[in-house]
């Protein structure tokens, strides 16, 4: 290292142990600018940049050299010294509320939190006043996940300290923990009313937008954060969150490279990307950004359980149980790592140890649709639907590589072929107004537009919905549930069209009575089936269901449809041969 930049390096120190942080600051920013690998100034401005930097205190009884020790060790991440000094201190000053209000900062660090809250009990029974000790207590009830204790503690602060933006930030904070990040958003705005330049509380804001599935919302929200704060590592991973929510991996996966240019030891924006390498169907470079996320953290249960399912993708089961069953020891109520080793082993044709491993993912979170479903498709029973949250969460996994795994490697074309059936048995020019029931990425809409009126679709799967969006085929489209929209919605349509969703529902009785009992004029229903010779619906192993003509037959007899075309044909690839599918159409005359 040269002189200059080790004197610039040793007045940067003084200055930090004099507690003149922005000064500090700077000196090290000169370095980084020169020498952006030089690790004392990095680690130097990391520890100065630690969220919960204690600021100094007045204090008649301890000496302000003796306190400015103390919050030296804390801000540098010295948490054991800090603790044995702090408590050697409190010893000598027993009554000076700013020692135990710093020795709970200290133990939260080193995750004791209840020896936290203890210290800022302590704290606030010596200063009853003491806004920051309830601030800080209300972070670590927080972490205990005692959010409303932690509320009430932020507002105690609140009502010592009316114009304390950081306790409204850290309530909203508690609020969106809670699963109300509408309160949540208000109390960040009462933050930046009172501090206009507070990034943290944009970023917060953009989490709890992105929470309320408004993705475009939370991503102007995070934008503002860097436009104060540049360096703000922590909202460029947010933001690549949100585009990765939006359908949108390549300007996720930029805006994570952002967050570790920024930040190169950021565990977490590493284990992001590598879902979205994942969502891009490049499971070898997701896999290496998931080991990279772990040699940060060697820890990181999330992190073996993404490269798990990157492994599952790539086609290797086996490794990704190894890497599955390293997620669970690390964290032993992993109720999803569980449900996806179950998927491994159900992908190695193990069904035994696939309902074990489904069967503890449900002993953990008992509410799990997915391993209901799959543990009932395992054992042969056949129930009437699948959970609308395990459809849901399936095509929100799936949305992004749909198209390209479906038709560019499984070989799947029954939108075109459905539509080739329906213009072929129309007389007119137009087929008028279509529903596209479980449109997804909007594969039968591109087939239908160019013959429609109006086109609309709807879908369980929002992010499905962000790719059809994109096709610019449709008129309109909802999310919803298919039964909820054809038992509440206004149908006025000629034609009803439905591409592999049927092999989600099962029991087809509701919507062939819907349709015809509240659609206002004479209409069509085109859909298909993986077809089965069995009589009735079955659900299969593989979580699906098949359904036999003779069962649409039933349902036409009673429901009072006709048939004018049933066909079989391959509809796409699984193992080493095709699934055969059934393609239908129907037409119906509105009950009187």
């Amino acid at each position: 290292m040269s002189q200059s930049v080790a004197l610039i390096l040793h007045k940067a120190q003084r200055h930090a142990k004099k507690g003149e942080t922005d000064l500090a600051v700077q000196q090290y920013k000169r370095i980084l600018q020169k020498y952006p690998q030089n690790k004392r100034a990095i680690a130097g401005l990391k520890a100065l940049q630690r969220p919960e930097r204690i600021k100094k205190a007045a204090n008649p009884q301890v000496s302000q050299e003796q306190f400015n020790g103390l919050i030296t060790l804390y801000n540098q991440g010295k948490l054991k010294q800090a603790l044995d000094a702090g408590e050697a201190l409190e010893k000598q000053f027993p009554s000076t509320p700013y020692i135990p209000n710093l020795l709970g900062a200290v133990n939260a660090g080193l995750g004791r939190l209840e020896q936290a809250v203890a210290n800022y009990e302590k704290a606030l029974a010596i200063k009853p006043d003491y806004a920051e000790a309830y601030n800080n207590m209300g972070s670590a009830l927080k972490d205990k996940g005692e959010s409303d204790a932690a509320i009430e503690s932020y507002k105690k602060a609140l009502k010592i300290k009316p114009d304390y933006a950081e306790a409204y930030n850290n309530m909203g904070n508690a609020l969106l923990n809670k699963g109300e990040p509408d309160p949540a958003i208000e109390s960040y705005k009462k933050a930046l009313k009172i501090k206009p330049d507070y990034a943290g509380a944009y970023n917060s804001m953009g989490n709890a937008l992105k929470d309320k599935g408004e993705s475009d919302a939370a991503i102007e929200s995070y934008k503002k954060a860097l436009k104060i704060k540049p360096d703000y590592a922590e909202a460029y991973n947010n933001m690549g969150n949100a585009l990765l929510d939006k359908g949108e991996p390549d300007p996720a996966i930029e805006s994570y490279k952002m967050a570790l240019k920024i930040k190169p030891d950021y565990a977490g924006a590493y284990n992001n990307m590598g879902n979205a390498l994942k969502d891009k169907g490049e499971p070898d470079p997701a896999i290496e950004s998931f080991k990279k996320a772990l040699k940060i953290k060697p820890d990181y249960a999330e992190a073996y359980n993404n490269m798990g399912n990157a492994l599952l993708d790539k086609g290797d089961p086996e490794a990704a149980i190894e890497s599955y069953k390293m997620a669970i020891k690390i964290k032993p109520d992993h109720a999803d790592a569980y449900n996806n080793m179950g998927a491994a082993l159900k992908d190695k044709e193990e069904s035994g140890a696939a309902i074990e491993s489904y069967k503890k993912a449900l002993e953990i979170k008992p509410d799990y649709a997915g391993p209901k479903h799959l543990i009932a498709a395992l054992t042969g029973s056949t129930t009437d639907s699948a959970p609308r949250a395990y459809v849901e969460s399936l095509f929100d996994d799936y949305a992004c590589k749909f198209d390209n795994s479906l038709v560019g490697k499984l070989d799947y074309k029954i939108p075109k072929t459905l539509a080739q059936i329906i213009l072929a048995n129309t007389t007119g020019h137009s087929l008028g107004s279509i529903l596209d029931l479980g449109c997804g990425t909007g594969l039968a809409g591109v087939e239908l537009k160019g013959s429609s009126q109006n086109l609309e679709g709807i879908d369980l799967s929002s992010s499905m919905l962000e790719e059809a969006r994109k096709k610019n085929a449709y008129d309109r489209l909802i999310h919803t549930d298919l039964i909820e929209y054809l038992s509440t919605a206004d149908l006025d349509f000629d034609y009803f069209v439905s591409t592999d969703v049927f092999i989600y529902v099962g029991e087809l009785s509701d919507v062939f009575r819907l349709i015809k009992s509240r659609n206002k004029c004479a209409g069509k229903l085109a859909f298909s089936t993986e077809h089965t010779e069995k009589e009735g619906f079955f659900l299969e192993t593989s979580g699906r269901y098949s359904h036999s003509k003779r069962y649409i037959e039933k349902l036409c007899e009673k429901f009072e449809y006709r048939i004018l075309h049933f066909s079989t044909t391959n509809l796409r690839k699984e193992k080493n041969g095709y699934l055969t599918g059934g393609l239908y159409l129907l037409d119906f005359a509105p009950k009187l």
